[in-house]
This record gives structure tokens, sequence and C-alpha cells, in this order.
């Protein structure tokens, strides 16, 4: 929420009018800060009391389903933050809703408005390397990185840890590289073992396995199999030790050439940006360097999504996109519990139904 409001406030077509938390006191605090004039403790409320064309959802994971859907059968459009739902079928009603409705549904993905990531997806469209048959992707919390008291390790609001937490952005990006091949099979892998958040020792963070104070996983590791017959690899980690920077990384095998990217800050001295492949005939090798935007992707990604409202531009990520990652996702905590591959032309499992939950304002924040 705090970096959706700032945001908003720097877009001149945008005008912020109400806000909803079921925290009333935590709401009015917000809206006094930024000088939204009203606010609600229920999302019901403001949609038939304030005069709205979109929103933002920004609440916990278990959330984003049911409101977004409330939102958009009363015709205002949606940006739901990532993940868009923690089921399938949860995924798939918003889309149905979105439709009935003549109503936009945007997922959350700021990481495809960076600069090196465009970079990276120009080269593979124009073809500088060749057929993709093999992408291996991760992103490895330093381990003075977690946010170990957060909602994020809640179970039963996150949904699960790094897998839905970063993991999901990763798996976007591949996906979106690969431009979104249907998924067949994967097998995947959860490991637990946070250490409790007042050990300060560094050589502490990870603690026995059995003895992890958390419900959701440390880290995961995945293999996507897809149709086509391009693979891809997931690794996400919550506590790495490794070093005290994330390690977030991406690398692309083609069939003329290969390309790799790494985050700027890992402490790696690492290039951003490498490839090798063929443009044009020619063979090439490049190392670009890639100017830091003068504009937030968090920032670009909202001015995006106001300009899709207005008629301006198609979206650039759409919510079939993200239910393809919500399906990934699903499928690799199956397979990482049952020891097995899912493959994706199973029937799905009987999931409760995130839609029909039952939202209540906080008493105490009143």
């Amino acid at each position: 929420m705090h970096g959706h409001i700032p945001n908003y406030l720097r877009i001149p077509e945008v005008e912020l009018v109400a806000l909803s938390d079921v925290n009333g006191r935590r709401a009015r605090y917000v809206a006094d800060r930024f000088g939204i004039p009203q606010v609600y403790t229920h999302f019901r409320d403001m949609l038939k009391h304030a005069d709205l064309d979109a929103v933002s959802i920004c609440t916990p994971n278990y959330l984003h389903a049911a409101i977004a859907i409330g939102c958009l059968e009363a015709g205002v459009h949606v940006l739901v933050e990532k993940p868009m739902a923690l089921t399938t079928q949860g995924a798939q009603k918003m889309i149905e809703a979105a439709r009935a409705n003549n109503a936009i549904l945007f997922v959350g993905m700021n990481n495809r408005f960076r600069n090196d990531t465009r970079a990276l997806k120009l080269m593979v469209e124009q073809g500088a390397l060749g057929d993709v048959y093999y992408l291996k992707t991760g992103w490895l919390r330093g381990t003075n990185a977690t946010e170990l008291s957060s909602w994020f390790t809640s179970k039963a609001q996150a949904g699960g840890g790094p897998l839905w937490d970063i993991g999901l952005v990763m798996l976007d990006l591949g996906l979106w590289m690969l431009d979104f091949p249907q998924p067949a099979s994967v097998m995947g892998a959860i490991f637990t073992g946070i250490a409790e958040p007042e050990d300060e020792d560094v050589s502490a963070l990870v603690a026995p396995m059995q003895e992890s104070p958390y419900p959701v996983e440390d880290a995961a590791t995945a293999l996507v199999r897809f149709k086509n017959g391009t693979a891809m690899m997931l690794e996400v980690s919550w506590v790495s030790q490794l070093g005290k920077q994330d390690d977030i990384y991406m690398r692309l095998e083609g069939r003329r050439g290969a390309a790799e990217l790494h985050n700027p800050d890992s402490g790696r001295n690492q290039k951003v940006l490498s490839v090798r492949g063929e443009l044009f005939g020619t063979r090439m090798e490049l190392e670009p360097e890639i100017p830091e935007s003068q504009t937030s992707s968090h920032l670009l990604e909202l001015q995006h999504f106001v300009d899709v409202c207005l008629g301006r531009e198609a979206p650039v990520v759409t919510p079939e996109q993200g239910l393809m990652g919500v399906q990934i996702i699903e499928a690799i905590y199956r397979s990482a519990t049952s020891g097995e591959m899912v493959y994706f032309d199973a029937p799905l499992p009987d999931v409760p139904d995130e839609t029909q939950i039952d939202i209540t304002p906080e008493p105490n924040g009143a």
C-alpha cells in the first residue's frame, strides 16, 4: 500500500478518493498522511459509497481473490498485487468476473518494467539466442533480508513462503521471456528451517529443519517442463548462506546463443546483462551498460495500468498470464508434498473456495 499511494500521487490523471483497511486506526493514519478524503474498514462499503474507477489491492494474499471479484462485479477496474490468487480455481473466477463485467484485471508484476529485463526480453524477441530451450532463474535472499515477523510467514495469510513471494516474480519473468508456453509437468521440493527472529548470530540463521518455528517453507526448487519441449529450473530462498546480498539471476540457453542477467547489487562483481548470440547473421558478444531508470518500475507499472484503464495501451500483463503463474506455483507445492511429478493435464484437487472469505474489520483498530 505504501508503495502504491506515493506513486499514484505522481500520476496527473489519478485522484485518490478512498482507502479501505480492516484496521480503521491504520487506515485513518495513512489517509491523513496522504490526504485521502474517505476511509472505510470494509471494501464493500467503499464500493457502495465512493465514486471509483479503479482500485489497487495490496492486502495479504489470501484476500486477493475475494476482494478482486467484489470490485470487478461492481464494474471497477482492478490492479491486484501478485499472486492474483492462491488457487487455480480462485484465479479462474477472477478472470470470469472481469469478462462478465467488462472490467480490467491487471496483475502487479513490476519487474517486467525494469530496464534490464526489458533489454533481455528485446534480445530474445529479436532472435539473438535462437530458440530458447532452457531457462534457469532464481532469487536467493541474503542472510539479513528476511521478513520474519510479518504476515509473509503466515501460512493462512500468505499461502506459503518464498515460492509465492519471490518465486512467482522470477517464474513470471521466465515465462515472459519464453512467451508463456503451456506447462506439461513439474517436479518440486521445498525446505524449511528459518531461525528464531531474535537470533542475531548469522551462523545460526538456519535452524534444524524439524525445529522451524514457521509454517511456511524457507527455500524451494522446481523443474518445470513445457509442452513445446522447453524446460525451466527455478530456485528461491529467504535465507541463503552464500552472503548478505541477494543473488537474483536468470540464464537462458538458446540454439544460437545464451544470456545471463544478474542484479547489480549482488556484490559478486558481475555484469548486469551478458549476451552471446547472433543478430542479422552476425555473431556477437555483448555486455551492454544498462542505465538505471530515473523512474521506478513500480511507478512505470502504475502509469501503465492507468493508461490501460484509459484505453491508451494494451496490458503488458494479462490475467491469463497471472493464472499460469498460480497454476505452476500451486503444482510445485503439490509435487513437493507428494514427492511425485505433477502433470497439468490431470484433474485439479478439491480446495477451499478462497473467493468466499469473510472479511471482518478489526475491533481494536476502530
